[in-house]
């Protein structure tokens, strides 16, 4: 049985979000715990592709509170490559990503939105020179500089500069929280108890189990996404492109080409599937032949947290003193994790976050859902 201790702040969720969390409270003299029943990075943050595009905005996202968060998280992202070396510890990577319309409807869309995504219209005769992995007939593109990170060396390497700085991790099962009926006080683990001054629960798509712990809606559901691996047997083109539905091709510094993602209502299950897979690539092929001769070497399936708004939340736990939450963040998990993180250790230090308006993430939105 592990010793019982106390600690400042407890963090429980050992992914790109609760690490975030824990490396910008080190930064301002906080000590935090991460508990973590697995593996750090288990989760969607070791699997991502790690593609640092914001993407296109969500149209029915009518809080435009998405884009600051986005834009923050951009900016916060090239400060910390630089302050961890990020081009050789974790493989931080600028590049120019292509966003590929397939007929002249989502050509117009693109196009009215270039300015908003800080992305350059693509001539129609320019687009095969500008993104030579189009060598099939679009109706129109964009081109939009990007980042890519290996997203699992990322979240080690944020965790080891955050202990670096007084942060510490524990291994073990939270199973549920300790406190009063209107304040949390800490964890319980399988293994002891772990007291807290203040809770975050930073859980993924498995924070649904906190809302019975605090007796409150957490209407975050699992999305399961599928990767595909491949090799090619020449070398590939240069950074990538997506579409206008979530799929993507992006050469790798490893040299291998990532090709994704499927979005799948499938509960928990995170197995691979050859139908996800040929899904995938018979996707892709309607805009890049340049996948045909490359071999299949690797294939992951993980779960992306999904709230019931398509917003995440970030905040604190209404009614609950001491208890804080951090989840819903859909397919973006990575490119945001910065922002979040900034933006909660600044709300549990200081009271406000000074970058970004919160109040859009706030989970006591849901309350009316009881």
């Amino acid at each position: 049985m592990a010793p019982n201790q106390h600690v400042d702040v407890a963090i429980v969720g050992g992914g790109v979000i609760g690490v975030a969390i824990a490396y910008f409270l080190a930064q301002r003299g906080v000590e935090p715990l991460v508990i973590e029943g697995t593996e750090v990075a288990h989760g969607a943050s070791g699997k991502s592709a790690g593609l640092l595009s914001p993407g296109l905005p969500h149209d029915d996202d009518e809080t435009g509170a998405l884009p600051p968060l986005l834009r923050r998280s951009v900016s916060l992202h090239k400060t910390v490559a630089e302050l961890l070396d990020g081009p050789g510890t974790y493989d931080y990577t600028p590049y120019t990503t292509c966003l590929a319309a397939e007929n002249e409807d989502e050509a117009a869309h693109l196009h009215a939105r270039a300015a908003e995504l800080s992305a350059e219209p693509i001539p129609r005769e320019e687009i095969a020179e500008r993104c030579p992995w189009l060598d099939q007939p679009v109706a129109g593109g964009l081109a939009q500089p990007t980042a890519q990170i290996d997203s699992a060396k990322f979240t080690e390497r944020l965790l080891e500069s955050a202990k670096s700085m007084g942060a510490s991790l524990r291994m073990g099962r939270a199973v549920g929280l300790v406190g009063g009926e209107d304040y949390i006080a800490g964890v319980e683990l399988a293994d002891g108890v772990v007291t807290a001054d203040t809770t975050v629960l930073a859980m993924g798509p498995w924070s649904m189990r906190a809302a019975a712990w605090l007796d409150l809606p957490i209407p975050v559901r699992p999305l399961k996404g599928q990767i595909v691996h491949l090799e090619p047997s020449v070398e590939p083109p240069p950074g990538g492109f997506s579409d206008m539905h979530g799929h993507y091709v992006v050469t790798r510094p490893t040299g291998l080409v990532h090709v994704g993602a499927t979005e799948e209502e499938a509960g928990f299950d995170q197995e691979t599937t050859e139908a996800a897979r040929d899904d995938i690539l018979s996707t892709l092929a309607r805009y890049t032949s340049k996948l045909g001769s490359m071999r299949v070497v690797n294939q992951t399936a993980c779960l992306r947290p999904v709230s019931g708004d398509g917003l995440p939340l970030i905040g604190a736990a209404p009614g609950r003193e001491g208890a804080y939450v951090a989840t819903g963040h859909g397919r973006k998990g990575i490119i945001l994790s910065l922002a979040t993180g900034e933006a909660l250790a600044e709300l549990i230090t200081e009271g406000r976050s000074s970058e970004v308006d919160l109040t859009p993430f706030d989970p006591a939105r849901f309350g009316a859902e009881q």
